[in-house]
Formats: C-alpha cells, structure tokens, sequence
C-alpha cells in the first residue's frame, strides 16, 4: 500500500506512519490545501447558499426526515442517465471516444451527493489503470473520494482544466467535467452496465439506503439541535443530515461499488 500522493505521482516517496489513515494525517491536510478550494459561499451549482435559517426549494415536500431525504433525490432521479455510455457500479461512466480509448467520469447521480469540490489528482500518464483501483482522488473540504477505475489499461490522458475548475466534475459530469482516458483492449461491456440497468441499480441502491437512515433516526433518541425540522436550520444535504465524517464515509463506499 501507497500513500495516495505517491500513487498519483505527485511525490515520489512517502514513509506514512498513520497506517494509511488520510483523515487524520498532517501531510494530506498540506496537499489538499495545494488545490484551489471551491468558495465556501457557493454551491457545487454555482449558486450562492444562503446564510441563516434555510428553506427548501419551492414544490419540495417538508417536515419529516423522510421528505427531506425524498427531496435530495428526487432532482438527481428526475435526470435520465445518457444512453451512449456504460456504467460502473461505482458511479463511473465510460464512453469510447476512439478504438480501445475509453474517457470516464463519475454520474450525475454521485455529483448530486458532493457538497463541492476543491481539487481533483490524477495518476500519472502513461501508469496502468487496474479496475476496482483509484483512477482519481475527489479532494473536498471534509475528505478525500476515491473514484475507482472500470478498466484495466493505460491511462492515455487526464482533464487537467480541472486542475483550475474542478466543479466542472458536478456542474457538467458528462462534458467538461469528465476525468480521463483510459485505452483499454478489453471487452468493456462485460464489466460496465447500460444506462437503463444502471438506473434500475442506483434507484435501489438509494432506496435501501434511505430506509436505513430513516430507521436508525427513528431508533435514536431525539437530540435537539440547530438541524432539527421543528426550527433552526432545515437540512438540504446528506451532510447536514449525516455530519460530515459519515458524509464521507458514504460517499466513499458509494464509489467503491464493483461490479
């Protein structure tokens, strides 16, 4: 095991001594501070979040945590997934855009969940990528997200615009957001999914774990706070909901779905 900045050929050596645990380690804090941050003050839409007392958008349903979670998918699910591409179960899209290269990038569905994004790090050019295996690091302000490759082959080359706008990856996840080019010699459909199978997958995958967190909200004691939906701030996000450590962990097992 690598530490991830070796792995994405941004140093050439590092002796890690936190058993490879990001989260808590001084030298991931420094590198994620070297990626321009995504302003506070703006969502991953470009649109300024208010200050204060929140309130959801208008013709959302409110007042229980069931409507709220309801809220925050029924825009990504309202979206159709383009059918001239395939699908990794870890919200991974791959387009052949020449014989045997392949250019990917995540879903609009994982881009609805990423409260922003301050920098994106690709491996180098020319090293393998080995599917199930990081083909890029998503750096938030609470994390790093792994997103894993669907391809074994050679990464061909990487989206360095992101390097200067990295919320492409969510305003524009299929265009100008996209990560890299993989060529690969495989037969890619055996490991990918159609956009109709994908969608059927990812709906149930939701579903599932909506009624889980509705569930363990429901069996935990009510603790008052500035998020509850009698008053204070009303939650719009799976962060609010979640705290940001679980946050992150979810997202990070969302894109560690394989096939």
């Amino acid at each position: 095991i690598n530490c991830i900045w070796v792995d994405a050929g941004l140093i050439s050596y590092k002796l890690c001594d936190r058993n490879y645990e990001c989260d808590d380690c001084p030298f991931d804090r420094v590198m994620r501070q070297k990626n321009a941050p995504v302003p506070a003050s703006v969502s991953p839409a470009g649109e300024k979040k208010s200050e204060g007392k929140s309130s959801p958008g208008a013709g959302q349903k409110q007042g229980t945590l069931r409507d709220v979670i309801d809220n925050i998918f029924a825009e990504p699910f309202a979206r159709k997934l383009p059918g001239d591409r395939l699908y990794s179960l870890g919200h991974v899209w791959v387009s052949e855009v020449a014989p045997e290269i392949y250019r990917i990038g995540i879903d609009h569905y994982a881009a609805a969940l990423l409260e922003g994004i301050g920098g994106v790090v690709f491996p180098q050019v020319g090293t393998s990528s080995v599917s199930n295996n990081p083909c890029a690091w998503l750096i938030c302000d609470d994390g790093t997200i792994a997103v894993q490759s669907p391809l074994n082959g050679k990464v061909r080359r990487v989206n360095q615009k992101l390097t200067e706008s990295a919320a492409a990856v969510l305003k524009d996840p299929y265009d100008s957001g996209w990560l890299s080019e993989i060529s690969c010699v495989e037969d890619v459909s055996k490991a990918c999914l159609d956009a109709k199978s994908m969608e059927s997958s990812s709906k149930s995958e939701f579903q599932s774990f909506s009624r889980q967190l509705v569930d363990e909200f429901d069996a935990a004691p009510a603790v008052p706070g500035v998020t509850l939906l009698a008053g204070g701030l009303y939650p719009r996000n799976l962060k609010d909901i979640l705290g940001a450590a679980r946050y992150i962990s979810l997202l990070q097992k969302l894109h560690s779905r394989r096939s």
